[in-house]
C-alpha cells in the first residue's frame, strides 16, 4: 500500500513539474522591453509595459536627500491593476535600480520639506485603477547613470520594463 501511494505520489509529481514547464513557455527575447537613451524612448511592442495581470510605467526620476543628507533618487511608477482581486505595487512587483551595474539601496525617509510619499507602495487597488506610486534609493554618485528594471514578483516569465536615467547635475 506505501509502494502504490509513493508511485502515484512520484507520477503527480512529475505531472505537476511538466506542466509548469510548459505553461512557463519561453519568451521571445531576454531583453528589457522598454529602454530609454539620452531622452529617447525605444518601445519594442505595443504591450511592453504589461507585466502579467498588471501594467507599470517607469515615469520619472528626480534627485533629493535623504534624511541623513545622502544623495537620492525618487522614481515614480505608474500601476495598473487588471487582476481580478486588489494588488499592491510591493506584491506585484520586484524594482530594482542600479548605478555602474551596482544594487542601490531603498531609502525610507527623506530630508523635511520633500514631498516624498511612499504610502502608495503599500495601497491595495482595484482592478483598472492605476496609482503613482513612489520609491527612493540611496545614490552612490551623483553622475553614474541609474537604470531602473521593474519584474512581476511571482512570475516563470523574464519579462523585464526597464528605462535608463541620466542623473548629471
Amino acid at each position: 500500500m506505501k509502494k502504490s501511494i509513493s508511485v502515484v505520489l512520484s507520477i503527480l509529481a512529475i505531472l505537476v513539474f511538466a506542466f509548469f514547464a510548459l505553461a512557463s513557455g519561453s519568451s521571445d527575447s531576454d531583453e528589457p522591453k522598454a529602454t530609454q537613451e539620452a531622452g529617447e524612448v525605444v518601445v519594442d511592442s505595443a504591450d511592453s509595459n504589461e507585466l502579467g495581470e498588471y501594467v507599470v510605467e517607469i515615469k520619472n526620476a528626480r534627485l533629493t536627500k535623504n534624511w541623513e543628507g545622502k544623495d537620492a533618487v525618487v522614481i515614480t511608477y505608474g500601476f495598473t491593476n487588471n487582476a481580478d482581486e486588489p494588488a499592491a505595487f510591493w506584491l506585484a512587483f520586484e524594482d530594482d535600480v542600479y548605478q555602474g551595474g551596482v544594487g542601490l539601496e531603498k531609502a525610507y525617509t527623506m530630508k523635511d520639506g520633500d514631498p516624498y510619499d511612499e504610502a502608495n507602495q503599500n495601497k491595495e487597488i482595484k482592478s483598472g485603477v492605476t496609482i503613482d506610486v513612489d520609491v527612493a534609493y540611496i545614490l552612490n554618485d551623483t553622475e553614474t547613470n541609474i537604470e531602473v528594471e521593474v519584474k512581476e514578483l511571482y512570475s516563470f516569465d523574464d519579462d523585464v520594463v526597464s528605462r535608463t536615467f541620466s542623473i548629471k547635475e
